[in-house]
């Protein structure tokens, strides 16, 4: 039989000269695989083209062009870009939601003066009145009874400003919020983001009460940076010492996992090594390594705030915080072996493999049934807009109505602008992932994907050849939306 096919064009194709073999990478699958050279060679060749004719009788290469047509390496001819991508739009994906993402901003007031922080401007709003509380109720209920979608997760976001300054909020909600679950049958699921100041031993109890089963916090690096960049309103009075007080003495068989971010720029990159230090001298990790991790975050600067030059001049790129974050896996992966080593513990860390995955828009954005409600029971559909009550298409006085999302469920990356629809990486980018800085930007910054990728997944496989020992085979993983990607 005589076929036209061409090649995928989400292919990469990556020299091994060391090993005369390839690399093939395919962005919109997550497809990885080895070939030989001459099998690289020959698919490389036929990516130069339209396409090419093969004929399953006579053809030389028949296994291998069978078996990257079934993984879809090689594509019909007449297959254009847009339908290969349409699968996985995110109308496709969302259109059978699952989840309810629903973030609740306990309050917009914050006991720190962040400066990079987006929340620019902060309205002294916070959730009190019981009349907002039994709408939050009411409305998640006729969204259930509404949305035409068979529902089975209710996950919740305790968010700010700093949440737990209202954790009555927290805990009044959460008997409604369960009730509504059990009603239901949806499985329930809840975590705060906190900067971890008021993470008291009675908090934290009541966190646990209040079925909250991971925290994060945010930690700018040591404590001259972390102090400087994420101040106390209320002067004189202890910072980052408070937290790791706090980090340090949650038991022991606390049913939560701490996850800390670190918003890096080249001041919190320089202070790595000391915050690590501290780490270990409070007890926090490694010694709680399976219930503490972390999450290194490149430091956005926003348009909305006046940054000084001096500040903007301590801003990595994107690039710089992508080799940042390599070293940075590196540094924990050794330390935790030199711990390993000292306290007799037998467990080895290796490097996980460091694959992309396909990137969703943000479920609060994209999804009709997720979405981010203020103090004052106004919606969102981005928490960065929170403190405007001018940006919430509805109330959840309101009662549940997909069409007010319809502006945000129809934002398409592949349509948004031609840069990014001729891009390869688009279906691993993860700055198109927030819409509400898509849009803002039209051309948002590209990811740093577009420009390591090749030589980074060359890096892990030599690494994986000859070292074996420090990083493990890879693995594929979908990607989970929370809600709130690229934040």
């Amino acid at each position: 039989m005589m076929l036209k096919l061409k090649t995928n064009p989400y292919n990469f194709l990556i020299p091994v000269k060391e090993e005369n073999q390839m690399i093939l990478y395919n962005s919109l699958t997550s497809g990885l695989e080895i070939l030989n050279f001459e099998s690289g060679q020959f698919l490389l060749e036929k990516s130069q083209y339209s396409f090419f004719e093969y004929d399953d009788e006579q053809e030389k290469y028949n296994e291998l062009i069978k078996y990257l047509y079934d993984k879809e390496y090689l594509i019909d001819h007449d297959k254009d870009i847009k339908t290969l991508f349409s699968r996985y739009t995110d109308e496709n994906q969302y259109k059978f939601a699952k989840t309810i993402n629903l973030t609740i901003g306990t309050t917009i007031t914050c006991n720190m003066g962040c400066s990079y922080c987006f929340e620019f401007v902060k309205p002294n709003h916070t959730l009190k009145d019981d009349k907002v509380k039994q709408g939050i109720k009411d409305y998640i209920e006729d969204l259930i009874l509404k949305s035409g979608k068979s529902i089975e997760t209710l996950s919740i976001t305790w968010y700010g400003g700093e949440p737990l300054i209202n954790v009555k909020a927290i805990e009044d909600l959460t008997v409604s919020l369960t009730e509504v679950a059990q009603k239901y049958n949806l499985k329930y699921v809840s975590n705060i983001i906190t900067n971890g100041i008021y993470l008291t031993e009675k908090n934290v109890k009541i966190l646990e009460d209040c079925n909250v089963h991971s925290v994060q916090i945010t930690i700018d690096g040591a404590k001259e940076t972390h102090d400087k960049k994420r101040p106390l309103k209320q002067v004189n009075k202890k910072n980052y010492e408070v937290i790791l007080e706090n980090l340090s003495k949650v038991p022991l068989d606390s049913k939560i996992n701490f996850l800390i971010r670190v918003n890096v720029d080249k001041e919190v990159a320089a202070s790595i090594d000391r915050f690590l230090d501290d780490m270990g001298d409070y007890g926090i990790w490694p010694n709680r390594f399976k219930k503490v991790s972390f999450d290194p975050a490149w430091l956005r600067t926003y348009d909305e705030i006046d940054t000084s030059e001096e500040e903007l001049d301590k801003r990595m790129n994107l690039d710089e915080f992508f080799d940042f974050k390599m070293s940075f896996r590196k540094n924990i992966m050794n330390r935790f072996n030199v711990w390993s080593d000292q306290t007799q513990l037998k467990i080895k860390s290796k490097l996980k493999w460091d694959l992309p995955t396909y990137q969703t828009t943000c479920a609060t954005w994209a999804s009709p049934i997720s979405m981010t409600i203020d103090p004052n029971g106004y919606i969102h559909k981005c928490w960065e807009t929170i403190h405007d009550d001018s940006q919430a298409p509805a109330s959840v006085f309101d009662g549940y109505n997909a069409e007010k999302f319809t502006k945000h469920s129809s934002f398409n990356r592949f349509n948004h602008n031609e840069v990014c629809t001729n891009c390869k990486i688009l279906p691993i980018c993860d700055t198109i992932t927030c819409s509400h800085e898509a849009i803002k930007a039209n051309v948002p910054v590209c990811s740093s994907w577009k420009y390591k990728l090749e030589d980074y997944l060359k890096e892990q496989y030599i690494n994986m050849l000859y070292s074996p020992e420090t990083i493990s085979r890879p693995q594929v993983f979908a990607l989970e939306n929370t809600g709130h990607s690229a934040k």
